[in-house]
Order: structure tokens, then C-alpha cells, then sequence
């Protein structure tokens, strides 16, 4: 028999709900994110320079104004480099400014970065690429979401095929996040194979290295950015789409956001109702 204390929360659950414990600060993806378990996987893929680790940033800066504690293994940057490349994102200061002559408001917005940043419950890690390591730093850290950036940098067994080694690191990722009730964002690059095709936008099946990807994913998100493969198009300009290939909680479906270069970030469109 199911106890009877499971039956009760799950029915206060459903009859009380609470406000989503996570939010992104992004609509759509708050709904996305709205009845999500804390043992998730999350994958974030995208091909090179479509945004996976900017997105990623984003939503995690979301998560450390709500006090959420977060931890960032950074598998191919080192720490420092990873600080440098978040501060502008939070100053909103052009990353390219950083290697010039700042203005004084500039350097007043980076300081207040810099300060800001101290404040956040976030622990770096640029030195854990074996599942062993990644295991042991979030027993310790206890963290409340956990993002890996990214997955086929991880150390792997010689004598295994990649798609084997991947597939181990998937489910032992899925182990430790029920182990230790957290939610992970893995970011993932995807096959090549689809710039072959006149529709470039990613499906299940670009995920690269293994299928265990989308197996043991509970959501899988995409991101694809027309005028990386279209320069002329103005219209596309600044615009991203994330696409929800995988929703183990509900529907899939694709949203738009804005994408600032400038400062590697994602924000929420303006939108404009019309009430006539």
C-alpha cells in the first residue's frame, strides 16, 4: 500500500499549491519550471557561439537574487576567467570595454559587480572534470542547482566507447542530483551534422555523443539563434529561441527571448498587448 503521508502531500500539493520555487525570471520558462522536481537534469544545448554558457549565466544570476545556493563547474575556463567573463553580464558594461579605457560610470557599474558578486551563495569549481570529483564537490557544497558547462569535457575512461562513457556520466549525474536533492543544468554541444541541413534549428536527435542525453534528461532545451547563420537579417537581430525539445512536466514548445552579445545575456522580450 502507498503511504499515507506520500498520498497527503502529493494531495496538498495538488489542492494548495505554493508559488514556483524557482524562478528565472523569464516567463516561459518559470511555467517550464513551475511543478519541476528538485532531482532534475537539465540539458542546454546548442551548437558553438549560440549562447549555452550566456543562457546558463543568466538564468543562474536569476537564482542568486533569490538567495539560491548555486554551484558552476566550468570544465573548459578557469575560475578567474569565469569571473571575468560574469562581470560584465551583471554590470551590464560591454565585455569589450573591460580591455580599453572605462569610463567612470563604467568602472563604478563594475565595481558594483564586483560587490554584488561577493554577496552570491556561488561556489566556482575549475578543477573537477571526473563524475568522481563533481560527486564529492556537491556532497560538500550541498548546493541547491548545480551547472556543468559542459559535458563532453569530462575526463572519460580510455578503454570506452564515448557514447558508453557519456551515458555513465548521464545517469551517475541523475543519481547524485536524487542523492543530494538538486537540480542540474548540463550544457551540451550537438553533432555538427545539422549545419548539413536547411533548417538548422536543433532537434532531439543532434544531442551529441549519446542518446542516454535525451533518455535521462527530464528537460531538454535548445537555443537557436537566426542571425548567426543569417548577418543581414535584421529582423532576426538580438532574437533567440528556446526551443523545449524534452519536458518531462508538461508540453513542449518554443518561446522567444532577447540575446545581448555585448554583454552575454539573455532577457525577456518587451511584449505589447493590444486591448482593442
Amino acid at each position: 500500500m502507498i503511504e499515507k503521508e506520500l498520498l497527503e502531500k502529493v494531495k496538498t500539493q495538488i489542492f494548495e499549491p505554493q508559488e514556483p520555487e524557482f524562478q528565472t525570471g523569464f516567463r516561459d520558462l518559470d511555467l517550464l519550471l513551475a511543478s519541476i522536481e528538485q532531482s532534475s537534469i537539465i540539458t542546454i544545448g546548442g551548437r558553438p557561439a549560440m549562447g549555452k554558457t550566456s543562457f546558463a549565466v543568466s538564468v543562474m544570476l536569476k537564482f542568486l537574487e533569490q538567495n539560491k545556493k548555486c554551484l558552476y563547474f566550468s570544465l573548459r575556463r578557469s575560475k578567474g576567467y569565469f569571473i571575468k567573463r560574469i562581470i560584465p553580464t551583471i554590470a551590464e558594461v560591454d565585455f569589450s570595454r573591460l580591455k580599453n579605457n572605462m569610463e567612470l560610470n563604467e568602472k563604478e557599474k563594475i565595481s558594483a559587480a564586483f560587490d554584488k558578486l561577493s554577496n552570491f551563495d556561488l561556489t566556482i569549481i575549475d578543477d573537477a572534470k571526473k563524475i568522481e570529483a563533481i560527486k564529492e564537490k556537491i556532497e560538500i557544497e550541498k548546493p541547491e542547482i548545480v551547472f556543468i558547462d559542459y559535458l563532453q569535457l569530462f575526463d572519460t575512461a580510455s578503454k570506452k566507447q564515448r557514447n558508453d562513457a557519456i551515458e555513465d556520466i548521464m545517469r551517475s549525474l541523475k543519481e547524485i542530483a536524487k542523492e543530494n536533492n538538486c537540480i542540474i543544468f548540463v550544457l551540451s554541444q550537438l553533432s555538427r551534422a545539422l549545419e548539413s541541413r536547411c533548417d538548422k534549428r536543433p532537434m532531439l536527435c543532434d544531442l551529441r555523443d549519446s542518446g542516454a542525453i535525451e533518455t535521462v534528461s527530464d528537460i531538454v532545451l535548445f537555443i537557436y539563434r537566426e542571425e548567426y547563420y543569417d548577418i543581414r537579417n535584421a529582423e532576426k537581430r538580438g532574437q533567440a529561441e528556446i526551443i523545449v525539445a524534452k519536458n518531462n512536466y508538461g508540453p513542449t514548445y518554443t518561446f522567444e527571448l532577447l540575446f545581448r552579445a555585448s554583454i552575454m545575456k539573455f532577457l525577456e522580450p518587451i511584449r505589447v498587448y493590444d486591448f482593442e
